[in-house]
């Protein structure tokens, strides 16, 4: 009997204990965070002096800043890499790029919005404007894209120069056994069929005037009249079709059999076209290519902007005159129908003085995004994988233009 009440007693202690110890531990860690918390923040709150900001001015100047930026069609393929590979070294809290992809036509009028946009990256410098700045970001190369079903599916299978392009083009060369290009092609088996044409609504342009946008140039077509050696192409009226931009050019060309066109050579590599080797000024036939992009623009710069590199670095003002490079000329292994892509940055809307804080904050990340894409382990990498050189491996005139105006612009904003 006494056995049985011990048992009993010591039951009664065990439940006892089980309901009691989980209310004890449950009440003790509910309080625990308030009073962590409590001394959280007596221990982290400072007091404003000359060195130190208030939580509320820390908060405002660590808000995210987002970027829009507007891009011409045709650099779309790279214009998406530097986005996104850009992006990814930002922290998540840091804001982000907004980019439109619009025509030249559509971004110069575009820029004149400065509620819509702080860069663009355009194919033709608006030098008319003089509140805006040009820094170079990538060569622009025009590549001729064809689709003759029975040829080898390979960039080199077909020659042409200036003088059968300006022809087929104007549409007085019909025939793709015509005897002029079976001359530079005599090795391939040219077909008995009519040639297509394919080119971009944007086709009311003067290749004599960069500044010259508002007839709605294409710097594709700009940079394919420089070769041609014409003002203007008159595009042929039949077997032609018209199309908007180059994505649709590239797609109309690669569903349309014996057809002909132009696209940027990063377009032709991202869509896995067949293009043309162009004649050079010595009579040699050039496949783009990194190295033959580069070269061009090695040389065309040299040729251009020689010694110019001490006096760039000191004239750190604001509105130099960007670099332009026409490669029609240049030989040497060089491919012809390359010119430059340019960062544009408006003043007006970089030193808005009723953005404040905010507008700053808003310009300081718009140069570091154009310092990345300029810079040799970031944007100029990046290039590589649309086949495109970077401009600025030795290109001291460049560099030096680059680093004036970029300084330029920062001296400026730090005394607003």
């Amino acid at each position: 009997m006494k056995n049985k009440k011990t048992v009993l007693k010591l039951l009664f202690v065990i439940v006892s204990l089980v309901i009691v110890i989980p209310l004890v531990l449950t009440a003790y860690f509910q309080q625990r965070p308030d009073r962590q918390a409590g001394n959280d923040g007596a221990e982290n709150a400072q007091v404003p002096t000359a060195g130190n900001v208030s939580n509320e001015t820390a908060v405002s100047t660590n808000m995210p800043t987002t970027l829009n930026i507007f891009s011409t069609t045709s650099a779309f393929p790279f214009v998406q890499r530097w986005i996104a590979q850009y992006e990814d070294l930002q922290p998540e809290s840091s804001g982000g790029l907004n980019v439109d992809y619009l025509a030249d036509r559509e971004i110069n009028t575009a820029e004149g919005d400065t509620a819509r946009g702080n860069l663009a990256i355009v194919g033709v410098p608006n030098e008319t404007n003089n509140d805006t700045v040009h820094i170079p970001v990538s060569a622009q190369a025009i590549a001729i894209v064809y689709n003759i079903p029975s040829f080898p599916d390979i960039p080199s299978g077909l020659r042409l120069n200036s003088t059968t392009l300006f022809l087929i083009f104007n549409g007085s060369i019909t025939q793709w056994d015509d005897p002029m290009i079976k001359e530079l092609n005599p090795g391939l088996n040219l077909p008995d069929e009519g040639i297509i044409v394919v080119h971009s609504d944007e086709d009311d342009y003067d290749t004599n005037s960069y500044s010259n946008m508002g007839g709605g140039n294409s710097s594709s077509q700009l940079l394919l009249g420089q070769y041609l050696g014409l003002n203007r192409i008159s595009w042929p009226k039949n077997d032609s079709v018209t199309v908007s931009g180059p994505a649709e050019l590239a797609e109309m060309v690669r569903k349309t059999p014996y057809s002909i066109g132009y696209v940027d050579f990063s377009y032709a590599i991202q869509t896995r076209m067949t293009y043309a080797a162009i004649g050079d000024a010595q009579g040699d036939y050039i496949v783009p290519s990194t190295e033959s992009i580069g070269r061009a623009v090695d040389l065309a710069l040299q040729f251009q902007n020689s010694s110019e590199d001490e006096l760039l670095l000191q004239q750190q003002e604001l509105h130099l005159p960007p670099p332009a490079i026409n490669a029609s000329r240049v030989v040497n292994e060089s491919y012809p129908i390359v010119g430059l892509y340019y960062a544009t940055l408006s003043i007006e809307n970089a030193f808005n003085n009723s953005d404040g804080e905010e507008g700053k904050r808003r310009t300081e990340a718009v140069l570091d995004f154009v310092e990345w894409i300029t810079s040799e382990g970031g944007g100029q990498q990046t290039l590589l994988e649309v086949q495109y050189p970077s401009i600025y491996s030795g290109n001291k005139q460049l560099a030096a233009y680059a680093t004036a105006t970029i300084d330029a612009v920062k001296k400026s904003l730090s005394s607003q």
